[in-house]
């Protein structure tokens, strides 16, 4: 089976393992565009990683607005469609997308066999103004397969006319190796952690539910220490509520982290807390880090928000969205029972290895793409 996979995601290294997983299949061979940089926030710049030692060929292209998902697409007229000849175009971006567009005008005149496939997070109801409507209407219809993120997202597809095939599959798994219980007390005492921990990775915003957290610690009656790992507008606000709560020697805010020594400052950390909140302009479209967490045997506590319960299933605790009292219950019982810990990261982690490893994930796409 010939796949060419067009995504803006595979730029980096570390999201290249995935497809490193997808070109080790028996009988798949794998061509697969990116655009030569990609901006994130305007100033942050990642130009495309090229692998020397791959079975599979990564084509960097030059591209027009490399920052907007939607809109960009690529200074080519055939994006390789001319001499790879696929049997799947598969395009991760959302079903109103420029570039999905283009890859399927490219796809008709070049190899009108290939099926097409797109990939989409969207969780939200939308309604595009018209001509994007057209655009997405005209993608829908070209379309023999659609990989959404999560639940939500489907039922929004068939909302929008999306009569084919689909397949709920998160688009990036994780590498168990990496993301693996590991002793970490020399930096657990650098930090100078030396109780229970709880822990956060990931923005400091309101929608991840941190509000919340901090409400249900500063009721808890055991010791404990908060370590946040990463940056955004809570922060000082985050610092001064604990502050003024009397516990503010026992929070530690960590940033600057690269996503290589994430798995070190999680298993500085008993339990794991991601308790998102469902927002008018956002909702958890999976909650990557849960998963991170969970393969390193590190008991997760999710709100019931989105698609996060079915990310934790039953290898984790899941608590109501916005209910303190109910996440502080959770928090103690946690905190009183390291074999209740322990039984549940094992189950954190063995869920993980069945169903969102890098390898279990390019399996199931495989499968699925032969189903069409």
């Amino acid at each position: 089976m010939r796949i060419l996979l067009i995504s803006h995601t595979y730029v980096t290294k570390e999201n290249q393992k995935k497809l490193h997983a997808l070109a080790a299949i028996p009988d798949v061979e794998l061509a697969v565009v990116t655009p030569h940089l990609w901006r994130e926030l305007i100033l942050k710049e990642t130009i495309a990683h090229v692998p020397t030692d791959a079975r599979f060929t990564l084509t960097p292209i030059r591209a027009a607005l490399p920052s907007q998902e939607q809109f960009y697409f690529y200074y080519s007229l055939d994006l390789g469609m001319r001499h790879f000849k696929p049997d799947i175009l598969y395009v991760e971006q959302g079903a109103g997308s420029f570039v999905y567009l283009q890859s399927l005008i490219y796809r008709n005149l070049y190899t009108p066999k290939a099926k097409a496939v797109f990939f989409t997070w969207w969780n939200l109801p939308y309604r595009a103004s018209l001509p994007l409507r057209m655009v997405e209407r005209f993608n829908l219809n070209q379309s023999r397969g659609a990989v959404v993120g999560n639940q939500d997202a489907a039922g929004i597809l068939r909302q929008h006319g999306y009569a084919a095939p689909l397949i709920v599959l998160p688009q990036l798994g994780i590498d168990p190796v990496e993301f693996q219980r590991k002793d970490e007390s020399a930096l657990r005492k650098s930090l100078g952690l030396d109780r229970f921990t709880i822990g956060f990775v990931g923005r400091l915003v309101e929608e991840k539910g941190l509000r919340v957290l901090l409400q249900a610690l500063d009721g808890v009656s055991f010791n404990f220490q908060l370590l946040l790992v990463g940056r955004g507008p809570l922060e000082d606000e985050i610092r001064t509520y604990a502050n003024e709560h009397g516990w503010g020697e026992r929070l530690k805010i960590v940033s600057g982290v690269g996503h290589t020594d994430i798995a070190r400052y999680m298993n500085c950390m008993d339990v794991f807390v991601l308790h998102s909140l469902t927002m008018p302009f956002w909702k958890e479209q999976f909650g990557h880090v849960l998963i991170e967490a969970m393969a390193c045997e590190i008991a997760v506590i999710g709100s019931d928000s989105a698609e996060v319960p079915n990310v934790i299933g039953e290898a984790g605790v899941v608590t109501p969205e916005k209910n303190v009292e109910a996440l502080q219950e959770a928090l103690t019982r946690l905190a009183a029972s390291p074999n209740l810990r322990r039984q549940i990261g094992k189950a954190g982690r063995a869920r993980v290895m069945t169903k969102y490893t890098h390898e279990v994930i390019a399996r199931q796409l495989v499968e699925f793409f032969h189903t069409l």
